[in-house]
């Protein structure tokens, strides 16, 4: 399941909108009356729907590190792996040893706490991801030290194995953290989005392309998972119907004059979701007559989810 950020225009104009100055004398104002002060940017601020879209932004970025790393990993295991059974068999192997770089994960050291407001089941969650990604770290440094070391020449490859295996485990847990985590944190954070949304003027742009982006994102996940071909030709039709709506109700949705600074990155977005909606015809025909490019196709369709994604935020930024 794709995640994305909710990042709305306005959403801390509350906060934003108050000067450093403002904001000590209100401080100091609430410590006189001895009633408590709440810091707009903590995590738990005294706004709830503030609170949850923060945690819900921090969670995805935290979770596209993560993917990130974890796909990192697997190549790394897979070259590794190549290159020490084509060596075992081979002693005459002409390869070259795979050359790792060093990967640093973000938000590996950063503490992500979930507001109260969400209960303590999403800290869990939140604490799970982070540790088996600092476990899967430990592993890929073991994995770089033992092909720097050529250990590999002592072993035939039994590291290599172990640590497969150690690292199929902790990315099991870890995504599996992750979905749940998502499950349960998106339809909170698209009400919170709703209702900081309410008197917004660009409520239904907004709205409306944030559905738009999340059918791209979805049609791309659901691309991995094809297990009967003829179904999934059908499906995709039947999606590529769908976004063209939805292309067609956010074109006939003008920019108010009163936001008119907003209408390029509208434009952008939608013209985004056009090119999309390009490459959804190239897959449709790849599908159709059974094309050799077709993962290719899917490979160029998946990256423009990603300017989708880019340009509704944005937008909405």
């Amino acid at each position: 399941m794709k995640k994305s950020l909710i990042v709305v225009g306005m959403l801390v104009l509350t906060f934003s909108a108050v000067s450093c100055d403002k904001l000590e004398k209100i401080k100091e104002k609430l410590s006189q009356n001895d009633t408590g002060y709440v810091d707009p940017f903590s995590v738990n601020s005294g706004d709830e729907n503030r609170d949850i879209i923060s945690f819900n932004n921090k969670m995805v970025k935290m979770d596209d590190a993560h993917s990130e790393f974890i796909k990192n990993f697997q190549n790394s295991l897979m070259q590794m792996d190549e290159y020490v059974k084509s060596a075992a068999a081979n002693p005459q192997y002409p390869g070259v040893s795979p050359i790792f770089t060093p990967t640093v994960m973000m938000w590996a050291g950063q503490e992500v706490k979930a507001p109260n407001v969400l209960g303590k089941n999403f800290q869990v969650l939140v604490d799970r991801m982070k540790d088996t990604a600092s476990q899967l770290q430990t592993l890929k440094k073991e994995l770089e030290v033992y092909n720097d070391a050529e250990d590999w020449k002592d072993d035939k490859g039994k590291k290599v194995t172990e640590i497969s295996e150690k690292a199929k485990k902790l990315i099991q847990e870890n995504r599996n953290s992750a979905n749940e985590l998502f499950t349960k944190l998106t339809p909170r954070a698209g009400k919170a989005e709703v209702e900081v949304l309410k008197d917004h003027p660009l409520k239904e742009q907004i709205i409306q392309s944030r559905e738009t982006m999340e059918l791209a994102q979805k049609i791309v996940d659901e691309s991995y998972d094809i297990t009967d071909l003829n179904a999934y030709k059908q499906k995709f039709s039947q999606q590529y119907i769908q976004m063209e709506k939805l292309y067609t109700r956010n074109v006939d949705e003008k920019i108010p004059s009163s936001e008119e600074q907003k209408e390029k990155s509208y434009i952008a977005f939608n013209n985004s979701v056009n090119d999309f909606l390009g490459k959804m015809r190239i897959v449709q025909r790849s599908l159709n007559e059974n094309s050799k490019e077709l993962n290719n196709d899917l490979d160029d369709l998946e990256r423009e989810a990603g300017f989708v994604l880019d340009r509704y935020n944005n937008f909405v930024d």
